[in-house]
């Protein structure tokens, strides 16, 4: 009797399955291995569609895994290359047949089925063309956000191995009913892939195609029509600037394949192609070209496009065609370690009036750089995407906050958000301190804030003057690097517009992971060249403020999380530009609850300093490369 769903663990078949063939099999390398799974699993559903074991059991008795090949390309006619066979040896192949032997795949759940193909195989499938798996909690945050229902049709033009969908349709399923799901992808083995897991899941409720999404003739020969065709769509396309639209052709059938220029604060789409133009822009004009009036999107999409004033047209096309609903702020580590791009979803409706547009920030997603979901104490990474996606469906959600983005081009998430309630500790630090922004210092008269300089490598090790990088910034300390230092001329060169005094406060504002990290340059320090991305932040013999003052206020945690949000990625580099002016402190000056903490913050970094100047004083000598 063949085992059917409640009792089985398909997660833990596919993954022994997959390690068989990894450890026992000719062919090792992730991509071949899962190939050979997909066939196994083509071969197990065409099986089962003509109900005839007889094949199956030969294969079993010791006949050539091959021959059920011919039968999967009778059920599935596109998903065999010419002429393809196993790569694997034909034990191999009989092991995991037989393991599917007891296993009916056709109609198992879809959640079930889904998490299986999404734990075991997505992950180790990777196409060439800017593909990124997606973690399934941003998955499912995004199918409860669109909220497909039943009947309705969902697309996935760039479905990959079909993860989206598999969670439209367990959604739908869940909500009282199915609907159509079709997914299309230009990668032929992520297409096979999604043709055996649709297959799977939902039958003949699910359409899957090896087409480039983006040819519109192909959807004109497909469906007729090239617009208006679906009620939901989800996806996360793929993206980059080397992976570019270049075709001609495709390209004037977009408005994003034109340039565009702004006049007189307007977006006009020139006559104009372009001569190249990154995937996620084109997906994203096809997905709203496709969806029906009164249509949803969620699609995934790097920051660039959230930030960018270049790519500020997007924003103005779409509010011509239907509401931005939501958008929501992902980690940094939401695609590592596949990719360190930084992204955010946006949520669209069609033809909708632009009303509030709710955003929010997800600080977790499950795993850390590498990937890994447990801690070495043994706990699990939290996740905010379910929480978030939970709280949306609220009529008055805490977790979201409604905003006015008129027509504002600068639409990255956690840039709109409310602030977080300062926690006690820091709140009784700072209680009855008045908070201004830097802005409102420099207008005062009271700062003055320099940009840092770059002298170019070739003034690296030329002299004895310290460059400082954003590198040489950590607990509130200046590191030199005797490797990097410039010579006399070129400190001659830049010291009148620097002009580097003791006091002074070096912020970062530009990189990877030390952005507003801060230092006070000492007399020890002061002879110093300072990077480009790093801020010089100087106090006016007038300011009320003292640099100690300053430097504490850019510590607190409250501050430290304004930072976060004033920062736009582009790519995988991060930087606060000039909104660094709009950051928030408070003004610790005079008698307050501040004042032990300052005068505690003063005297440590003071001692340090002198520590480290007899430091150096003692051990130093001449600097030499080993």
């Amino acid at each position: 009797m063949s085992r059917v769903h409640a009792d089985l663990n398909l997660t833990e078949l596919f993954r022994r399955l997959y390690y068989f063939l990894y450890s026992n099999g000719q062919a090792s390398r992730a991509e071949r291995i899962v190939e050979d799974m997909t066939l196994v699993l083509l071969s197990k559903l065409a099986v089962e569609r003509v109900d005839d074991q007889t094949s199956y059991n030969a294969v079993l008795d010791g006949g050539d895994p091959d021959i059920l090949l011919e039968l999967v390309h009778r059920e599935f006619p596109e998903a065999l290359r010419e002429g393809e066979r196993f790569n694997n040896d034909s034990e191999s192949i009989r092991h995991s047949l037989r393991e599917l032997k007891g296993v009916m795949l056709s109609g198992a759940p879809a959640h079930i089925i889904g998490d299986a193909f999404q734990a075991v195989m997505g992950p180790r499938v990777r196409g060439d063309k800017g593909q990124f798996f997606t973690p399934r909690s941003v998955v499912r945050a995004m199918v409860e956000i669109v909220n497909p229902r039943p009947g309705e049709s969902v697309l996935d033009p760039a479905a990959g191995s079909g993860g989206f969908l598999a969670e439209a349709y367990a959604h739908q399923l869940s909500e009282g009913g199915p609907g159509k799901i079709v997914g299309l992808d230009k990668d032929f083995d992520l297409y096979r892939l999604m043709t055996a897991m649709l297959a799977i899941v939902a039958g003949p409720q699910a359409e899957a195609r090896n087409r480039n999404s983006l040819d519109l003739e192909e959807w004109r020969q497909d469906h007729g029509v090239d617009s208006e065709l679906f009620d939901v769509v989800l996806t996360n396309p793929p993206f980059g600037a080397r992976i570019g639209v270049s075709d001609q052709r495709i390209l004037a059938e977009y408005d994003f394949g034109h340039n565009w220029v702004k006049k007189s604060g307007s977006w006009t789409k020139t006559s104009e192609l372009a001569s190249s133009r990154d995937p996620q822009i084109m997906f994203l004009e096809l997905c709203v070209r496709l969806l029906k009036p009164g249509g949803r999107l969620g699609i995934v999409l790097p920051e660039g496009v959230f930030g960018n004033s270049s790519s500020a047209y997007v924003w103005s096309w779409l509010r011509e065609r239907g509401s931005i609903e939501a958008l929501l702020d992902c980690p940094r580590t939401t695609f590592q370690p596949g990719t360190d791009t930084k992204t955010n979803v946006l949520f669209f409706v069609k033809g909708e009036l632009q009303g509030p547009t709710r955003v929010a920030t997800a600080l977790s997603c499950g795993h850390d750089r590498r990937g890994r979901t447990v801690r070495a104490d043994g706990t699990r990474y939290p996740d905010d995407f379910e929480t978030l996606a939970d709280d949306y469906a609220k009529s008055d959600p805490e977790l979201w906050s409604e905003v006015d983005l008129g027509t504002r081009e600068y639409l990255v998430p956690r840039y709109y958000e409310a602030a977080i309630p300062r926690d006690e500790k820091e709140q009784a630090i700072v209680d009855g301190a008045t908070w201004v922004t830097l802005q409102d210092l420099v207008d005062a008269g009271e700062l003055t804030v320099r940009k840092g300089h770059e002298p170019g490598s070739e003034a690296y090790g030329t002299g004895d003057i310290p460059f400082i990088r954003t590198s040489d910034i950590g607990n509130f300390e200046i590191h030199t690097d005797p490797t990097k230092s410039v010579s006399e001329a070129t400190y001659d060169k830049f010291q009148k517009s620097q002009n580097l005094r003791a006091g002074d406060v070096l912020m970062v504002v530009d990189g990877r992971y030390r952005i507003g990290s801060a230092a006070m340059v000492s007399e020890r320090t002061r002879r110093s060249v300072v990077q480009s991305h790093l801020r010089i932040l100087s106090l006016s013999d007038s300011s009320r403020l003292d640099s100690y003052a300053l430097l504490y206020a850019l510590t607190l945690p409250s501050v430290r999380r304004r930072v976060r949000d004033l920062v736009f990625v582009q790519s995988t580099l991060g930087t606060l530009g000039k909104r660094v002016l709009e950051l928030e402190i408070p003004l610790l000056v005079g008698d307050g609850p501040w004042l032990r903490n300052i005068d505690e913050f003063r005297n440590v970094l003071q001692q340090r300093d002198v520590l480290l100047g007899k430091l150096n004083a003692t051990a130093g000598g001449d600097e030499f490369e080993l």
